[in-house]
C-alpha cells in the first residue's frame, strides 16, 4: 500500500468512527503500528486530524484553508467519488458543451467517460483530466490556460479568467471543498474566483461533492444552493444536509458507492465460511 494511499484510508477511517486508536487502526489497515503514528503525526501536521494520546481524532474545528495534498484527496472516499463521476458521466448527452472543473470528484467523471458515450466539447483548467480525456476520441478538448497553482495540478489567473468571462456551455461540472449550511466554499480565493466564474458560463450547473464535505465551511464562498441546479453525492450524506437540499430548488442525486476490491474479498469469505 503506498503512503498516500494509507493516509486516505486512514482519514477514511477517522471520518467514519469519529476517533480511533493507533492499534485499532493499524488492525483495520492491515498495517504496522509504527506507519499508522507516523502518518497521524503527519496528517496532524497538515491539519486535517486532532493528534491524541495513543491515537487521534477529527478535528472540531478544522482549519477553513486546509487542503490535503491532491494524492491524498483522490484517494479518500474513492469508491463514493467513482460512483458520483460514473452518475455525472451519464448525464453528458451527444453535442454537449461542458465544463470539467478541477477537483478529484470531477476527475473520477472524466475517468468514467469512455469512446461509446456522447461526442462533447469540453473545457478543463485541470492538467489531470486533460491528460485522461486526451486519449478519448469524441472529445473535442480546450485547457483553459492559466498560472498553475503551487501543488497542484489546477490553473487560475489570466488568461483562463478573461475566456471564462466569454463562455457559455451547457454544463458545468464542479467540484467543491464545502457545503456547509448549503454555501459553497473553497480553500482559496484564486480557486473561489474560478469556480464562481465557471458556474456563471453554464446554463446548467451540477455539484459533485462527496458526503464528508457537509459539516464545515471552507475559508472563500463560492455560492449558494440557489446557483446551482443539481447535487450529486452518495449515500453517506447526513439527514440533515439532504434535507437542506431537498427544502431548497436544488436537485438532489444520492449515489451507492462501488464496492471496492477489499469489499468483494470478505463477501467471498463469508460465503465459503457459510
Amino acid at each position: 500500500m503506498i503512503t498516500a494511499q494509507r493516509r486516505a484510508l486512514i482519514l477514511d477511517y477517522l471520518h467514519t468512527h469519529g476517533s480511533g486508536s493507533i492499534v485499532d487502526i493499524a488492525e483495520a489497515l492491515g498495517t504496522s503500528q509504527s506507519s499508522v503514528r507516523r502518518d497521524l503525526d503527519h496528517l496532524a501536521a497538515l491539519g486535517s486530524i486532532t493528534r491524541s494520546r495513543g491515537g487521534a481524532t477529527i478535528g472540531n474545528n478544522p482549519l477553513t484553508t486546509f487542503e490535503p495534498p491532491r494524492r491524498i484527496g483522490a484517494s479518500t472516499l474513492r469508491e463514493e467519488k467513482m460512483a458520483i463521476g460514473a452518475a455525472a458521466a451519464g448525464m453528458v448527452a451527444h453535442g454537449n458543451s461542458i465544463i470539467l472543473d478541477s477537483s478529484t470528484t470531477v476527475l473520477a467523471m472524466a475517468q468514467s467517460l469512455t469512446d461509446d458515450d456522447a461526442k462533447a466539447t469540453v473545457c478543463t483548467n485541470d492538467l489531470e483530466i486533460a491528460e485522461v480525456l486526451s486519449a478519448r476520441q469524441n472529445t473535442e478538448l480546450i485547457v483553459l490556460g492559466g498560472s498553475l497553482r503551487p501543488g497542484s495540478l489546477t490553473l487560475v489567473g489570466e488568461p483562463l479568467t478573461s475566456f471564462l468571462d466569454h463562455l457559455h456551455v451547457d454544463l458545468a461540472f464542479i467540484g467543491i471543498h464545502s457545503m456547509a449550511g448549503g454555501r459553497l466554499s473553497e480553500t482559496s480565493i484564486d480557486v473561489s474566483m474560478t469556480k464562481k466564474m465557471m458556474i456563471e458560463s453554464a446554463a446548467r450547473v451540477v455539484v459533485l461533492i462527496d458526503s464528508s464535505k457537509f459539516e464545515h465551511p471552507a475559508f472563500f464562498e463560492v455560492g449558494g444552493l440557489d446557483d446551482i441546479d443539481m447535487v450529486i453525492t452518495d449515500e453517506g450524506i447526513t439527514p440533515e444536509a439532504r434535507a437542506m437540499i431537498e427544502d431548497s430548488e436544488t436537485e438532489l442525486v444520492i449515489v451507492r458507492r462501488a464496492p471496492a476490491a477489499s469489499d468483494k474479498k470478505t463477501k467471498k469469505k463469508r460465503r465459503r465460511a457459510t
